[in-house]
This record gives structure tokens, sequence and C-alpha cells, in this order.
């Protein structure tokens, strides 16, 4: 009797594939196509180069704009005191153009400058204090003693004055 082989003819092994090999030009070909995908939108070696020197030129400018504010606001700070001062020197010479001197003229000037506002000059403030002074005048001629007696009103009022002071 005769058994049947099982011996079934093994299939052979499926040959590997044989490894698919390239040119220079292929693979060159293939790396350029790769590096202008990867380098679209990149800038170039110029372009590079004119951003950097823009940047530089940038940081340049910052300085140069820095120092041109810093210039502006002490120039600012200075016209800013000298204008005060002017104006300073403008009411006092108003004052004493009044006639003010001394602590009256201070005082009528401090007085003054409370008044100042949208509507009322530091002029208008002076103006309307020494509107009811009195003008004091003295009279140098009056008689120091020894002399005749005058009758008339500035002698009388003398009179009392030097007899209030005894």
């Amino acid at each position: 009797m005769s058994e049947p082989i099982n011996n079934p003819t093994p299939a052979p092994a499926p040959e590997p594939a044989p490894e698919k090999t390239f040119t220079q030009a292929e693979v060159d070909a293939m790396i350029g196509k790769r590096l202008a995908k990867a380098m679209k939108g990149m800038p170039s070696e110029e372009e590079l180069t004119a951003y950097r020197t823009w940047q530089t030129g940038q940081a340049g400018e910052k300085e140069r704009w820095d120092k041109l504010t810093g210039e502006r606001d002490t120039l600012s700070g200075k016209l800013t005191a000298a204008e005060s001062e002017r104006d300073q020197l403008k009411r006092e010479l108003y004052v004493l153009k009044k006639g003010l001197t001394g602590e009256e003229a201070e005082f009528i000037a401090f007085k003054a400058g409370k008044i100042v506002d949208e509507k009322t000059t530091f002029e208008q403030a002076v103006d309307s204090l020494t509107a009811d002074r009195q003008k004091i005048t003295f009279d140098w001629t009056a008689p120091v003693g020894g002399g005749s007696s005058k009758t008339g009103e500035n002698d009388l009022m003398n009179a009392l004055i030097r007899g209030a002071l005894k």
C-alpha cells in the first residue's frame, strides 16, 4: 500500500525584490525637489542680508529717537521753567508799576495770584485789589520845628501826628 505522501512541495520562498538603485542625477533631482519644498517661503541670502542691514539701522534709529525724545523732554522742561519765570517777572513789574513795594507788593501779588482764573487775569486782579488803595503822600515841606506854623490841612494833620508821637 502505498501511502500517499503528504509531502507537498514546499512553495519556494519569495525572492526578495532587488533593491532599486538610483543614479547620482536621480538622487540630486530628488534632493533638489525636497529642498525646494522645504525652502518655499524662506528668504534668500540676499534678502537675509538686506533684513540684517535694515535691523541694524532700526536699532540705530531707536537710539536716535530715544535721544531726541530725551532732549525734547529736557528742553520742554526748561521752556516751562523759563515761561514761568518770565510770567513771574511780568507780574512783579506790573505790581511795581502800580507803586507797590516790599511786603505790600508781595501780599498783593499773592492775593492776585489766588484770584486769577479763566475769566480774571493777574492784572485785573491787581487792579481790583488796589482800586480802593489810598495814595499816601508825605509833605516834605512841613515845618520841623521853630518855623512858622502853617494852617493848611496837611499842616494840621502833621501837627496831630507829631503830637501823638511825643
